[in-house]
């Protein structure tokens, strides 16, 4: 399934959609799978993002938010929060992080390899393995490499996907380094624009609940109770109310389901603040 016939009424391929990063970065890779031909524009950081998007300089932006080894990318839930753009799409892919060097450069002369924080995370157990090796972050996994093939040094590596070694001309020394094989990262598709179609099957949206005892648990008994899936619950603290939280939640169903309406219309009573983040579609990952 591709997002273009839901989003734009046709498969047109050649929407604009805006990603964190440089070509043959994972989101990239993300992006190409969500959409038929996306022209992607790429932007330093996922603010950035969410700013093209919410000017219109893009109509679509792919933004990550959580991985399998990692977790949440916290950063874009607070994203979220701070602009009043909707969910529109989800996709799925596989994340396999190779090592990557320069042509004939091998692992003991090796000092230094750059990656996103959350590859060099979900790599932790290579480095335990390695420990003459020191990491240090950077911005995204392909403009790590990127680095690597520019500055030329061959104790420089990079952590990334296997595309990067083609367009940068580096060598995958060791491919599937993460810490399980078993690797997927989500992400968002974001817009100005809200949907609801029939092949919405996720939800999402943000609430702040009163400071009371049973408060969250009573507020999700409406989804419980009329057999709705929680796919997703994270907490945010809220930083000029300390030690109070914001939730964000993911439950599966279309908003014209009347179980979801039923549910959704018990909230306001229990709540002191919702946003609803929107329905849309989600394109799971090939397993």
């Amino acid at each position: 399934m591709k997002l273009d016939k839901i989003l734009s009424g046709h498969e047109k391929g050649h929407l604009s959609v805006a990603c964190q990063g440089v070509e043959c970065s994972y989101a990239s890779i993300a992006c190409n799978k969500a959409f038929l031909q996306p022209d992607i524009h790429f932007y330093p950081n996922f603010e950035d993002v969410f700013y093209a998007v919410s000017h219109g300089d893009c109509p679509y932006g792919l933004i990550p938010i959580e991985n399998t080894l990692a977790g949440s990318v916290t950063e874009n839930y607070d994203l979220m929060l701070e602009y009043n753009l909707s969910i529109v799409g989800s996709v799925t892919i596989p994340v396999d992080h190779c090592l990557l060097t320069l042509p004939g450069a091998d692992l003991e002369g090796l000092s230094l390899v750059l990656s996103h924080p959350q590859a060099l995370h979900q790599c932790s157990e290579f480095f335990k393995a390695n420990r003459h090796l020191s990491s240090r972050e950077f911005s995204n996994t392909a403009a790590a490499a990127q680095y690597v093939a520019e500055q030329k040094d061959p104790a420089f590596a990079a952590i990334g996907s296997s595309a990067c070694a083609e367009k940068y001309g580096l060598q995958i020394h060791s491919a599937g380094i993460q810490n399980r094989k078993k690797n997927f990262t989500r992400f968002l598709v974001i817009s100005r624009e809200n949907i609801c179609t029939p092949e919405c099957n996720r939800m999402s949206m943000i609430f702040r609940l009163s400071h009371r005892p049973g408060s969250l648990i009573h507020a999700l008994n409406h989804f419980a109770e009329r057999n709705i899936n929680l796919l997703k619950l994270e907490s945010r603290p809220i930083p000029e109310s300390p030690f109070e939280f914001v939730f964000y939640c993911d439950f599966s169903g279309n908003y014209e389901d009347a179980d979801i309406q039923s549910a959704m219309g018990r909230l306001p009573m229990d709540l002191v603040y919702m946003k609803f983040l929107g329905n849309y579609p989600d394109i799971p990952a090939d397993l």
